[in-house]
């Protein structure tokens, strides 16, 4: 497949077109409003649900476009709040609901119905691993649903099934989000060194902070945890096709990245950038760049007793000098690795190793003879668990459905982008996403096996639909006129 056929239509010839990223201060003011309501919700602050009420009403008459990406936002919560304690029902059941209503409702083209076709193969396919499990169906659907999160892409379809779609304005308006998030992450680790814009992101010693009592730090400069720079992976398609960043644009998200001080996540970032700029001298600067700084980043790291967490990067690699050494490379992955290899042994002593273990609950799941004991936890307490709950995805996914479990959902996501998607216009951004996600994943974080990455990524691909839906239209309307 020539190469210039997935890249250059669609990123290299358009940079050109590329105009200076500007917030329109009444959009900006919008979306401040909603995200200062999900802290406030975050922070237990009982008006709050008043107030977010109001908000997604009046955007849902006012503009769809922030309606969308507020109910996104919501669904996925991204850091701002506990979805187990905050609401009596989970949001993505609503959005799930959403989209199966929208599925029988909605008038659908041929492209969207091969779409379907391919989902509902691959939900079913879920099914028939579940069933060669022997956990019953009524433990697994409770995680099996957060592989079903990509039937989001009906949503958008439900939104905006009256209305004219520009995908510059959406993108915009993402990125304004986006942008805001990144600050609340920035004040919260270099102002606050606590938990109080994003607050589902950190906590000290198990304390979260409360709109009457903050729990902060100052100075203390703390890891955020990622959850609400998830958003990120969708924001390199607007930012490599439609807009240029602005110095201080660029500042500003370096700075979440540091806040945040996720490799998984920063890694997934840089590579989609380099990968699908389309341009070789350009990719060249690139990697020079990168290099320079993590060279800069690690040093510096030195200097601060490790808190960017680039040495750790580094030194882990070391675990690998001798991989048959298991308890070196149990070191690998920051622990990860001591999470995996128990549960994968096990895995594979139960032959299960192509079809998975099913789709086991960590917390419900009574199987005895899933249960091990992991010995390379320090902490004794702790070491007996159930062989489930890594957190690298692709990992999980193993576990879940086995060897060819991960083969058919590698072929479903990438089946549905060279079958269905790639002759839209803006397609690539799903190809971008997705690949972000994946990388995310590896540190598990978001990934196709959640519902904070397909979330996003149901979001892309509706969002593609409604673009090649809006240009059909757009045709129609000049051929007759």
């Amino acid at each position: 497949m020539p190469t210039e056929d997935i890249y250059t239509p669609v990123i290299a010839n358009h940079n050109q077109e590329k105009e200076p990223l500007q917030f329109v201060p009444q959009e900006t003011g919008r979306a401040f409003l909603f995200l200062i309501t999900l802290s406030l919700l975050g922070l237990t602050f009982a008006p709050a649900y008043l107030f977010l009420a109001l908000i997604l009403f009046s955007s849902y008459i006012r503009n769809k476009y922030d309606f969308l990406i507020q109910f996104t936002i919501l669904c996925g919560s991204y850091g701002f709040f506990s979805e187990n304690k905050t609401f009596p029902f989970k949001w993505m059941d609503i959005a799930l609901a959403l989209s199966v209503i929208t599925i029988l409702l909605y008038r659908r083209d041929k492209k969207q119905n091969m779409l379907l076709l391919f989902t509902l193969g691959y939900i079913i396919a879920l099914f028939v691993f579940a069933l060669m499990s022997e956990e019953s169906m009524k433990i697994q659907i409770r995680r099996m649903r957060e592989y079903w999160g990509i039937i989001y892409f009906m949503v958008p379809m439900l939104i905006f099934a009256k209305e004219e779609f520009d995908i510059k304005t959406f993108f915009r308006k993402f990125l304004t989000y986006a942008y805001i998030i990144a600050i609340f992450y920035i004040i919260d680790s270099f102002v606050f060194g606590g938990n109080i814009l994003v607050p589902a992101t950190f906590s000290w010693d198990g304390l979260h902070s409360t709109y009457y009592r903050f729990y902060c730090r100052i100075g203390t400069f703390p890891r955020k945890y990622p959850p609400g720079l998830f958003l990120l992976a969708l924001c390199i398609f607007p930012v490599v096709r439609f807009y240029s960043l602005r110095t201080k644009q660029i500042v500003v998200f370096l700075l979440a990245l540091i806040a945040c001080r996720t490799m998984s996540i920063i890694g997934g970032i840089v590579i989609v950038i380099m990968s699908f700029t389309g341009n070789f001298k350009k990719l060249l600067k690139y990697l020079c760049l990168f290099a320079v700084l993590f060279a800069a980043g690690y040093y510096i790291d030195g200097k601060l007793d490790g808190q960017l967490r680039i040495q750790q990067f580094v030194d882990q690699f070391t675990s690998l000098q001798n991989a048959n050494d298991v308890e070196k490379l149990a070191e690998f992955g920051t622990g990860r690795m001591a999470q995996i290899i128990p549960k994968f042994e096990l895995l594979f002593s139960e032959n299960r190793q192509y079809i998975g273990l099913g789709f086991l609950h960590d917390q419900i799941t009574n199987i005895d003879k899933y249960v091990i004991t992991n010995e390379f936890y320090s902490d004794i307490s702790q070491n007996e668990e159930l062989a489930t709950a890594v957190e690298v995805t692709q990992a999980q996914t193993i576990l879940d459905i086995g060897i060819i479990g991960l083969l058919l959902q590698t072929f479903y996501f990438l089946a549905i982008y060279f079958w269905v998607l790639r002759p839209m216009p803006y397609s690539i951004s799903y190809l971008m996403t997705f690949v972000a996600l994946s990388f995310f994943g590896i540190g598990g974080f978001a990934g196709v096996i959640t519902h904070y990455g397909l979330l996003l990524l149901g979001l892309n691909v509706g969002v593609i639909l409604l673009a090649d839906k809006q240009q059909h239209k757009n045709e129609d309307y000049e051929s007759n006129t």
